[in-house]
Protein backbone atom coordinates (compact mmCIF):
# COMPACT_ATOMS: atom_id res chain seq x y z
CA UNK A 1 0.00 0.00 0.00
CA UNK A 2 2.80 2.24 0.80
CA UNK A 3 4.27 2.23 -2.44
CA UNK A 4 0.83 2.72 -4.38
CA UNK A 5 0.88 5.58 -2.29
CA UNK A 6 4.28 6.78 -2.83
CA UNK A 7 3.72 5.95 -6.91
CA UNK A 8 0.50 7.69 -6.84
CA UNK A 9 1.79 10.95 -5.76
CA UNK A 10 5.33 10.72 -7.91
CA UNK A 11 2.53 10.79 -10.64
CA UNK A 12 0.23 13.44 -9.46
CA UNK A 13 3.76 15.59 -9.35
CA UNK A 14 5.05 14.48 -12.80
CA UNK A 15 1.70 14.30 -14.37
CA UNK A 16 -0.08 17.73 -13.23
CA UNK A 17 -0.81 20.67 -15.80
CA UNK A 18 1.96 23.56 -16.04
CA UNK A 19 1.28 26.41 -14.75
CA UNK A 20 0.21 28.57 -18.60
CA UNK A 21 2.96 31.48 -18.33
CA UNK A 22 0.95 34.60 -20.07
CA UNK A 23 3.10 37.85 -21.34
CA UNK A 24 3.58 40.67 -23.37
CA UNK A 25 7.59 41.41 -24.64
CA UNK A 26 9.23 43.23 -26.99
CA UNK A 27 12.37 42.16 -28.78
CA UNK A 28 14.50 45.18 -30.56
CA UNK A 29 15.74 43.84 -33.97
CA UNK A 30 17.12 47.41 -34.69
CA UNK A 31 21.40 48.05 -34.59
CA UNK A 32 20.60 50.68 -31.82
CA UNK A 33 19.07 51.04 -28.43
CA UNK A 34 14.95 51.31 -27.94
CA UNK A 35 13.71 52.58 -25.13
CA UNK A 36 9.80 51.40 -24.82
CA UNK A 37 6.61 52.54 -22.67
CA UNK A 38 3.76 50.10 -22.12
CA UNK A 39 -0.34 51.01 -21.60
CA UNK A 40 -3.03 48.13 -20.48
CA UNK A 41 -6.42 48.64 -18.76
CA UNK A 42 -6.75 48.55 -15.35
CA UNK A 43 -9.75 49.62 -14.12
CA UNK A 44 -10.09 51.77 -11.26
CA UNK A 45 -7.02 53.37 -11.16
CA UNK A 46 -6.48 56.29 -8.84
CA UNK A 47 -6.82 59.32 -11.04
CA UNK A 48 -9.97 58.44 -12.62
CA UNK A 49 -9.25 56.69 -15.52
CA UNK A 50 -9.04 53.02 -16.54
CA UNK A 51 -5.19 52.38 -17.60
CA UNK A 52 -1.92 52.24 -16.65
CA UNK A 53 1.46 53.32 -18.42
CA UNK A 54 4.42 52.70 -17.50
CA UNK A 55 8.07 52.93 -19.08
CA UNK A 56 10.92 53.20 -19.90
CA UNK A 57 12.67 49.87 -21.00
CA UNK A 58 15.74 49.84 -22.12
CA UNK A 59 16.63 47.20 -25.12
CA UNK A 60 19.87 46.90 -26.39
CA UNK A 61 19.92 45.34 -29.81
CA UNK A 62 19.09 42.44 -29.83
CA UNK A 63 17.63 42.00 -26.59
CA UNK A 64 14.00 40.77 -25.55
CA UNK A 65 12.19 42.50 -23.05
CA UNK A 66 8.83 41.06 -21.06
CA UNK A 67 6.91 43.96 -20.27
CA UNK A 68 3.74 42.76 -18.44
CA UNK A 69 3.24 39.50 -17.52
CA UNK A 70 -0.06 39.14 -16.67
CA UNK A 71 -2.81 36.70 -18.11
CA UNK A 72 -3.45 39.15 -21.20
CA UNK A 73 -7.38 37.58 -22.04
CA UNK A 74 -8.09 38.42 -18.62
CA UNK A 75 -7.30 42.56 -18.94
CA UNK A 76 -8.03 43.47 -22.08
CA UNK A 77 -7.34 42.47 -26.18
CA UNK A 78 -5.78 45.85 -26.71
CA UNK A 79 -2.75 47.14 -25.82
CA UNK A 80 -0.77 50.39 -26.49
CA UNK A 81 2.95 51.22 -26.91
CA UNK A 82 5.21 54.14 -27.71
CA UNK A 83 9.10 53.27 -28.08
CA UNK A 84 11.99 55.12 -29.51
CA UNK A 85 15.16 54.18 -30.16
CA UNK A 86 18.80 56.28 -29.95
CA UNK A 87 19.13 56.87 -34.04
CA UNK A 88 15.42 58.70 -33.37
CA UNK A 89 13.63 55.95 -35.16
CA UNK A 90 9.82 56.28 -33.31
CA UNK A 91 7.41 53.74 -33.32
CA UNK A 92 4.35 55.33 -32.53
CA UNK A 93 0.46 56.17 -33.12
CA UNK A 94 -2.67 58.19 -32.84
CA UNK A 95 -2.97 57.71 -29.11
CA UNK A 96 -1.77 61.05 -27.12
CA UNK A 97 -0.08 60.08 -23.91
CA UNK A 98 1.82 62.20 -21.76
CA UNK A 99 4.56 60.59 -20.60
CA UNK A 100 8.01 61.75 -18.36
CA UNK A 101 11.13 61.61 -19.19
CA UNK A 102 12.54 59.28 -16.19
CA UNK A 103 10.91 55.71 -15.48
CA UNK A 104 7.82 56.08 -14.42
CA UNK A 105 4.05 54.03 -13.25
CA UNK A 106 1.35 55.94 -13.51
CA UNK A 107 -2.52 56.17 -14.19
CA UNK A 108 -3.32 57.07 -17.88
CA UNK A 109 -4.69 60.87 -16.89
CA UNK A 110 -1.58 61.81 -14.59
CA UNK A 111 1.07 64.10 -16.13
CA UNK A 112 3.80 66.17 -15.22
CA UNK A 113 3.83 69.32 -17.69
CA UNK A 114 6.08 71.16 -17.95
CA UNK A 115 8.63 68.57 -17.84
CA UNK A 116 6.89 65.50 -19.68
CA UNK A 117 5.63 65.19 -23.40
CA UNK A 118 3.07 64.31 -25.41
CA UNK A 119 4.01 61.08 -27.68
CA UNK A 120 1.32 58.96 -29.95
CA UNK A 121 1.11 55.31 -28.70
CA UNK A 122 0.37 52.76 -31.11
CA UNK A 123 -2.35 50.08 -30.85
CA UNK A 124 -2.05 46.56 -30.85
CA UNK A 125 -4.40 44.13 -31.12
CA UNK A 126 -3.77 40.86 -29.74
CA UNK A 127 -6.57 38.87 -30.77
CA UNK A 128 -7.03 35.51 -28.94
CA UNK A 129 -3.27 35.46 -27.73
CA UNK A 130 -2.29 35.16 -24.35
CA UNK A 131 1.50 35.78 -25.26
CA UNK A 132 2.32 38.65 -27.42
CA UNK A 133 6.00 39.87 -28.67
CA UNK A 134 6.47 43.12 -30.70
CA UNK A 135 9.40 42.90 -32.84
CA UNK A 136 11.05 46.32 -33.38
CA UNK A 137 12.22 46.91 -36.39
CA UNK A 138 12.90 49.58 -38.91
Amino acid sequence: MRRFLILLATLSIVCAPSVAQAWFKFRNKTSATVWVSFLWYSPGCSDGGDWTKKGWWKLEPGQIKTVFGSDLQSVNTYYYYYAESSDGTKWSGPFNICVPQSAYQWCINTCCTPTCRTVGFREKYIGSYNNYTVNLVK
